[in-house]
C-alpha cells in the first residue's frame, strides 16, 4: 500500500515526475498542463486555450519501466495540483492496485 510520507512534498513535482513501486505495481505521478474545457458560452474571446496545471497518475504492471510497457497496460487519471489531488492520487493507486498487478504465467 502506497502511503502519503512516501511520496515527496508537492514542490518536487513541478520540476520532475516521481516514480516508485509497490508489490507488483509501478506508479509515476507527474505535473502536466492541460486544456480547460469550454463550452460555447465560455470561450475566450480572443481565441486562447486556458489551461490548468493537474498531476496525473500513471499505473503499471511490473517489471518494466513506463517507457517500454505498452500503453494498452498502463491507466491514469489526472487530479488536481494540490496536496489534497495528490492524496486523491494516492487513494486511486492503491484502488487500482490489484488490476494491474503483475501476475507471473
Amino acid at each position: 500500500m502506497i502511503k502519503r510520507p512516501e511520496l515527496l512534498a508537492l514542490e518536487f513535482y513541478k520540476s520532475r515526475p516521481f516514480k516508485g513501486s509497490d508489490k507488483g505495481i509501478r506508479y509515476m505521478i507527474q505535473k502536466d498542463t492541460v486544456p480547460v474545457e469550454r463550452d460555447s458560452e465560455n470561450q475566450d474571446e480572443d481565441g486562447e486555450t486556458e489551461t490548468k496545471t493537474v498531476l496525473t497518475a500513471f499505473i503499471w504492471p511490473e517489471p518494466f519501466c513506463f517507457e517500454v510497457t505498452s500503453d494498452e497496460k498502463k491507466g491514469s487519471k489526472q487530479f488536481d495540483f494540490s496536496e489534497e489531488g495528490l492524496c486523491e492520487a494516492i487513494d486511486w493507486l492503491n484502488e487500482n492496485h490489484d488490476a494491474y498487478v503483475y501476475k507471473k504465467q
